[in-house]
């Protein structure tokens, strides 16, 4: 429970008071307490969920309500472009999400799935690399009943 304290701790203190370098320091203290590298000016949404997120570097993408994502995920940019994912994303154990991408509302992405500068639809279920990307589209019933509202 630690890393979201301090998550919260050091986003409240830069954004009331501009004071980086204590935000700094709650944030490099989580990164070394949890093994999460959550930068205090990301704005994660009001409802989230992080399933043993060691190892996940999460940037400045923006963020849908009903992210989640597990051990060793990637948000990050490609020249200096981050991602916008959409509501109830699901990254799964050790996928990356890079630059320019819109990913739209109920999607999974598989584990080991690396996606850069590139746009999926909702309701997808993507795996594999990005010169390999596989996207299958599925039914927002079986989104609801095996994945989670």
């Amino acid at each position: 429970m630690s890393r979201f304290f301090l998550y919260f701790l050091s986003n409240y203190i830069y954004a009331c008071n501009n004071n980086t370098s204590l935000a700094d320091r709650l944030y490099y203290l989580n990164k070394s307490l949890n093994g999460l590298d959550l930068y205090y000016e990301v704005n994660l949404p009001e409802v989230f969920f992080l399933d043993h997120p060691v190892g996940s570097v999460i940037g400045r993408g923006i963020f849908g309500n009903g992210f989640s994502f597990s051990q060793n995920c990637t948000v990050g940019n490609n020249k200096g472009v981050y991602p916008t994912l959409g509501e109830n994303v699901k990254m799964m154990s050790g996928s990356k999400i890079l630059g320019n991408c819109k990913i739209g509302n109920k999607v999974v992405i598989s584990a080991n799935t690396y996606i850069k500068d590139t746009d999926i639809p909702s309701l997808s279920l993507v795996f594999s690399a990005n010169d390999k990307l596989i996207i299958k589209p599925i039914s927002e019933q079986y989104f609801e009943q095996f994945i989670g509202k």
